[in-house]
């Protein structure tokens, strides 16, 4: 894990049919992102029910479950790709920093810039590693230093020393491991508030994996990350916190990522961790 403060978490959350059907409210001490009663639909099928919970500022976040359980559907609900869906309907409310991102007066471009995100896989653009780490600074017209900031940019993501020399050559010659490295530069080349990561070591052999991890935990002192996994081994190595979504979209528990793994709380998430179900 990071070397940041743990914040205080508290739990209430409900998880079988003896107990109150109230949903769960989950919180941090300094939340950056906060979700209230966070329900997704992909038009009649609920995708979240209800989800409630503050992700910390400057820490690593995993949100663990297995598949079809609305891991993705939340990190995407973060910076409104969601939107991209024509079927997909909203309820509740998701907060940056205290602001609404689904406000009326909240663009959802501008909004991109501070979240930015990292797929499951590499998908850089069919230009030069250059041009790639580029291309949102000069979207945003950028220019200026613009060297330094692309240097910087695959400095922080651990790849400058190995592609210095061929900067001009096509990203799409990297290996899977570097274009996912290239791809984090890209994200963070416009200095975001927030780094999402959908499953982004999954393609990858274990060495570009290991690699991705240890770059995740240096990125967590400049960033708040948030990474989707189905790699529980993965969670538990790198993340501070940690969310247990189970089938149906419904966050069941959600705590210090130590606790999540050694002492749940919840049946159903020991049962989860421990692979017996999922």
């Amino acid at each position: 894990m990071s070397e940041h403060d743990s914040p205080t978490i508290a739990t209430t959350v409900q998880t079988s049919e003896t107990e109150s059907t109230d949903r769960p409210t989950v919180t941090t001490g300094h939340p950056v992102i906060e979700s209230r009663d966070l329900s997704v639909y992909y038009g009649d099928e609920q995708a979240l029910q209800s989800v409630s919970l503050g992700i910390p500022n400057q820490q690593v976040t995993a949100i663990i479950g297995p598949s079809g359980c609305g891991k993705s559907t939340f990190l995407r609900s973060i910076n409104r790709m969601n939107d991209l869906v024509d079927t997909a309907t909203i309820d509740g409310e998701l907060s940056l920093e205290g602001t609404n991102v689904y406000g009326d007066d909240v663009d959802p471009v501008a909004l991109r810039r501070k979240i930015g995100m990292v797929f499951q896989h590499p998908n850089p653009f069919p230009k030069s590693i250059y041009d790639n780490v580029a291309y949102g600074l000069r979207i945003q017209d950028e220019t200026e230093n613009l060297d330094e900031k692309v240097e910087t940019a695959l400095k922080r993501a651990a790849l400058f020393e190995e592609v210095e020399d061929q900067l001009d050559e096509s990203a799409l010659d990297l290996s899977g491991g570097q274009q996912q490295r290239l791809c984090i530069a890209r994200a963070i080349a416009v200095d975001p508030e927030v780094l999402l990561m959908d499953e982004p070591a999954s393609a990858l052999d274990p060495i570009a994996t290991s690699k991705i991890e240890d770059l995740i935990e240096e990125l967590a002192e400049e960033y708040t990350v948030v990474i989707v996994t189905h790699n529980m081994q993965q969670a538990a190595r790198i993340s501070d916190t940690t969310a247990v979504f189970l089938t149906g979209g419904e966050l069941v528990e959600y705590d210090d990522t130590e606790k999540i793994f050694e002492n749940p709380e919840h049946q159903r998430v020991e049962d989860y961790i421990t692979g017996k179900f999922g």
